[in-house]
């Protein structure tokens, strides 16, 4: 995304809701940089804090830290236990600040998200697009703070522990250390966030200035983080001025307002021609997703599995000679199971299901009356 008009360079399944991991904590910033509590500085460590799973910096109940070393935490280190205590300091409670993201989400112009927690960490209905990651962290770098966080390499965080004698003792310093390798490799690296969990595969959102053009790459579910960024962000600082009069023809800005999904909560993810011809149907398949790579299709499968679902893989052959291999689950002969399955696959992962008619002939799952 060329950062300056907002303009598309280049997509892929741009608003295809799925698993952010840690780039979820760009909202967590930005929600902690522009809130009251920023002024107060210190927030308190609790016990919920201390327990959530790594990454994180092993802060202690009792202890204390500052806004700006919790930010630090945050996006260099990816600290989920830092987030938390944001979320608690600042929110009051996890499920507030979690409204207060998916608000501040929404008001940016990025409403395909929907957060339930600060850190990332898969949570059911807790998921993004690239296009509306592109779109917050661009935002977010026009915060001086962050703006300065996300760009520095390294730094020491302190927390403070007040002990038995409730007097204040700085704890002894940490290293937090940035996991956006561009910042090392990259020519004219400016920032960015990285993010992992199973479910969501490695994610990155960032951006490059080279030459008076600054980019916003965002990218979901890499097998190849590193290499699938450094060839987006090649491709369009080689390219800016073909791509930027072509998108200028064609593509959507973020100034002419978001790209609004249509759906119906009784029918996830129908435009009106498939809801006409699932509705005819008798029998209904739930498709959770769709990938160009076999590996990224079986992982997800194996997923669904374990989580109790008997999902199968499925290929199909493009007009372009490419082929894509479906996740999906079915078939249903009542178009109710099928739509309870596809909450529930949201409800679990995160994924937003669709609902198709059944190929004739396929062997019927039904859930017993």
């Amino acid at each position: 995304m060329d950062a300056t008009t907002g303009l598309v360079l280049y997509q892929r399944e741009p608003d295809l809701p799925l698993p952010p991991a840690s780039t979820t904590k760009v909202v967590t910033a930005i929600v902690a940089l522009e809130s009251e509590r920023l002024k107060k500085d210190l927030i308190r460590v609790n016990k919920t804090a201390t327990r959530v799973p790594p990454s994180k910096i092993r802060l202690r109940p009792g202890q204390a830290m500052s806004i700006e070393h919790l930010l630090y935490s945050v996006l260099l280190s990816s600290a989920n236990d830092a987030s938390l205590v944001l979320a608690e300091g600042i929110g009051g409670s996890v499920e507030h600040f979690a409204e207060m993201m998916t608000l501040k989400a929404r008001k940016l112009g990025a409403i395909n998200s929907q957060f339930t927690n600060p850190h990332g960490l898969t949570a059911p209905g807790h998921y993004s697009t690239a296009r509306d990651l592109a779109l917050i962290f661009n935002y977010a770098m026009k915060n001086p703070n962050f703006r300065e966080i996300v760009q520095t390499k390294a730094s020491s965080v302190s927390p403070i522990s007040t002990g038995k004698t409730n007097k204040a003792k700085r704890a002894r310093p940490l290293l937090v250390r940035n996991h956006n390798r561009l910042l090392w490799n990259f020519e004219g690296a400016i920032g960015g966030k990285t993010g992992y969990t199973y479910a969501a595969q490695r994610c990155f959102v960032g951006g490059v200035s080279r030459n008076g053009v600054t980019l916003i790459v965002s990218i979901l579910g890499s097998r190849d983080l590193w290499g699938d960024t450094r060839r987006l962000l090649e491709y369009g600082l080689q390219n800016y001025e073909t791509l930027r009069v072509a998108s200028a023809r064609s593509a959507p800005s973020f100034s002419d307002g978001p790209v609004i999904r249509q759906e119906k909560p009784s029918s996830p993810l129908f435009s009106l021609e498939e809801e006409r011809r699932v509705r005819s149907s008798s029998e209904y398949i739930v498709q959770i997703a769709s990938f160009r790579e076999r590996d990224r299709a079986e992982s997800l499968q194996k997923w669904m599995i374990e989580g109790g679902l008997q999902a199968y893989l499925e290929t199909a052959a493009l007009n372009n000679g490419e082929v894509t291999y479906r996740v999906r689950v079915g078939p249903y002969s009542q178009l109710i199971h099928a739509q309870e399955a596809a909450r529930e696959i949201e409800e679990k992962s995160g994924f937003r299901a669709i609902i198709i008619p059944a190929p004739s002939g396929t062997e019927l799952e039904e859930k017993p009356s």
